[in-house]
């Protein structure tokens, strides 16, 4: 196995495909599920010790629960195992090397470009590539689609979106986005996907919602970031604007004015977690949440695509307390759920994610609903539900998240036009 990998990274170099100048060579992801209430907490402390800084891809929030930590080689590995050991808590090793994993992923996703031909459906596909097939898209829609910018990035990429139909009054609109977490790649491929089925379905339901409501797309919502995890740092999660001397980025998921910095979040500039310096310091969320503004009488649906975990999360993320209509955001969430995970038999699960997830403020969604009052406003967790190979899903998971996260938003779409619609 080792030598295919090798082998096929050879090819992939010499086709155009260069190694990332970031290496994860003995770079681990610990498993652990907390037994009691004393290990909890001792992971919790383990999340805000600043010193260690450590990456955390499912954080401590239940006993019961599994949390994944991302550990480097060296000083770091050797300080978690130590406080597992002095404290008895048991572990294993979801991942014993992350490159090997990643080197997996880029040879997939190097097939699958040859598989798929001249579409960047099916695979993950560069900046540069999403917005020329966007073009294209435009170009051979026949007036149904029309281009929008959603701001400007910190290295001056455009944040593009499309519009798919033609607003007038009374006629609903949805919003959803992926990608503001760089490094979840399926979430923009799964978005990808959802164009393509909208644009190209010949299926009548499918004509049916081109019609009656309009769809603001916006696939690549932090395009710096994305761009850095395939030229520097695969596991890049945040913007790319410098905070402090050592440390740039702030997490474009924790820098939306709703409830801002006060739960979920780290005061160290070099966190995953790090909000910025306040609401709005990253032009990318500024800007976004403009063009939301400037929509909101016309959006009735809001959905921000990440990865991984396979949920379908509700307001709110950023306290325990539920919304007025938190019974009528779950039933449009569970029904839609259930026709997601038909598609594949896929267990997903519903609600809040400080009820499921983990506490977190200054979110998209919840700014969506508080500020801007998109009443059906939503985050989805794409595949996988495994530490291995979480972020890194081969190129041939994207078709099938793709199909199942469509059959969940075209479910909200048709609710959206029955609900809003004339």
């Amino acid at each position: 196995m080792k030598c295919f990998i090798v082998l096929l990274a050879f090819l992939g170099v010499a086709l155009g495909n260069p190694a990332k100048p970031e290496q994860f060579n003995g770079h681990k992801v610990i498993s652990i599920v907390p037994k009691t209430e004393a290990e909890l907490k001792v992971l919790k402390d383990l999340e805000h010790d600043d010193s260690l800084n450590l990456d955390f891809w499912t954080e401590p929030v239940a006993v019961g629960k599994e949390v994944g930590i991302h550990v480097t080689p060296g000083a770091q590995e050797t300080a978690v195992l130590a406080i597992c050991k002095e404290h008895g808590i048991e572990h294993v090793e979801a991942i014993d090397d992350m490159q090997q994993v990643m080197d997996y992923q880029d040879l997939s996703n190097f097939a699958a470009s040859f598989r798929r031909g001249r579409t960047i459906v099916g695979y993950y596909a560069r900046y540069d590539e999403i917005t020329a097939w966007l073009d294209k898209k435009i170009k051979e829609s026949n007036g149904l689609v029309t281009p929008f910018e959603a701001g400007t990035t910190y290295q001056k990429r455009s944040i593009r979106g499309i519009k798919v139909g033609k607003s007038a009054p009374g006629k609903p609109a949805i919003w959803f986005h992926a990608g503001i977490h760089a490094r979840e790649w399926v979430s923009i491929a799964s978005n990808i996907y959802i164009i393509d089925q909208l644009l190209s379905s010949t299926d009548p339901t499918v004509k049916a919602l081109r019609e009656n409501l309009v769809w603001y797309i916006v696939p690549v919502a932090n395009p710096d970031g994305y761009e850095y995890t395939h030229t520097n740092n695969r596991m890049w999660r945040k913007t790319v604007q410098p905070h402090s001397y050592f440390c740039k980025g702030a997490d474009p998921n924790r820098n939306w004015d709703a409830a801002w910095g006060t739960t979920g979040v780290s005061s160290n500039p070099c966190s995953d977690i790090y909000p910025g310096p306040h609401a709005w310091s990253e032009i990318e969320t500024k800007t976004l949440s403009q063009t939301i503004w400037s929509l909101k009488d016309e959006l009735k649906g809001f959905i921000s695509f990440h990865a991984f975990s396979q949920l379908w999360l509700t307001p709110w993320a950023y306290t325990t307390k539920y919304p007025e209509d938190h019974q009528e955001l779950m039933a449009v969430a569970n029904e839609a759920t259930r026709r997601l995970m038909a598609v594949h038999n896929q267990s997903w699960k519903v609600g809040p994610p400080s009820h499921i997830l983990y506490e977190a403020s200054g979110g998209t969604y919840d700014w969506a609903k508080m500020k801007a009052g998109i009443k059906y406003a939503y985050t989805l967790e794409c595949r996988p539900n495994t530490m291995r190979p979480g972020f890194m899903l081969p190129a041939s998971g994207i078709i099938p998240s793709g199909e199942e996260t469509w059959a969940g938003v075209k479910y909200v779409a048709e609710f959206l036009v029955q609900k809003y619609g004339k």
